[in-house]
């Protein structure tokens, strides 16, 4: 009874960390591809990876020939047009970037991206490569509304452009921000001064019926397309740059587990041969005893 109680203790305490993290916008859900198309996707999706990542995110958990032949790239094309180092097909894909360096120039070493999927899920990878905005008060001039402050420049600029959040966005934040300063001095009246708990009470439900009033309303602008507005044009379109990220998460998420198709693959085997055999034993059981009375 203790370790259930514990185990539901630390679901509500992640459910109110998550709660407390507020929204991650846009959170766009990939188009899932399947066979051939899926294979081509991710095809494309290492050809960005190898011109804009690999420079400073190795995958050091895979090798160029098993990609190779995971992704139907024949060796020599990998050779001459996916690896620009003087690596060999059997090598891993590292690249020659000096963690001590990397870390006095960025703060912080560039992470291997071997298993950012598993980790942070593809759905989240994608929206954050999307979600790169404007934002002067950045040392490289832009911020991440999926990964506030992150310390990334945006890299894909040349592709996307640059975006920024619409005049509706920014006013509705402000006023979560306002609603959630609001709520924490209310909060802290109410410890010193409990005998007003019926006036601060009321301040805090009104403060939380804002929050979710302007998060529900950022979240249909996200879905509507209406979160970022594009401030200087880049290579690809929108629709192209989304189509883009996608083909690289797909690649990525190929990345984090290889074996992850063929485990599939096997697993629908598995499953039928245990239905199988549990047909089989019914039988057997059956008549094992049917003169036991």
């Amino acid at each position: 009874m203790k370790k259930i109680i514990f185990i539901i203790a630390a679901c509500l305490s992640l459910s109110l960390q998550a709660a407390e993290e507020g929204l991650t916008l846009p959170n766009d859900a990939m188009t899932k591809l399947n066979g051939e198309a899926l294979i081509i996707s991710q095809q494309r999706g290492m050809q960005v990876y190898m011109n804009n990542c690999m420079g400073c995110h190795a995958l050091a958990f895979q090798r160029y020939n098993r990609t190779a032949e995971d992704l139907k790239i024949p060796e020599e094309v990998m050779l001459k047009n996916l690896i620009f180092s003087d690596g060999k097909i059997g090598d891993q894909m590292t690249n020659n970037m000096p963690v001590a360096k990397a870390k006095n120039w960025f703060g912080a070493a560039p992470p291997d991206l071997s298993v950012i999927t598993r980790s942070r899920k593809p759905q989240w990878v994608y929206n954050y490569m999307r979600g790169f905005y404007a934002d002067e008060e950045r040392p490289y001039g832009v911020n991440n509304s999926v990964f506030a402050d992150v310390g990334m420049p945006h890299v894909l600029e040349e592709m996307q452009g640059l975006q920024g959040k619409t005049d509706k966005v920014k006013s509705l934040e402000n006023e979560i921000k306002y609603a959630k300063e609001d709520k924490a001095i209310a909060n802290k009246q109410l410890k010193e001064n409990p005998e007003n708990s019926a006036e601060l009470n009321k301040k805090i439900h009104d403060a939380d019926k804002i929050i979710h009033n302007a998060e529900a309303q950022l979240t249909e602008l996200a879905a509507n397309g209406e979160y970022f507005t594009l401030i200087k044009e880049g290579q690809l379109s929108p629709e192209e740059f989304d189509k883009a990220m996608m083909d690289l998460v797909n690649f990525l998420d190929y990345i984090g587990e290889p074996i992850k198709l063929e485990r599939q693959r096997l697993g629908l085997w598995v499953l039928l041969f245990i239905a199988l055999f549990g047909i089989v034993a019914y039988m057997m059981k059956k008549e094992f005893w049917k003169d036991v009375h």
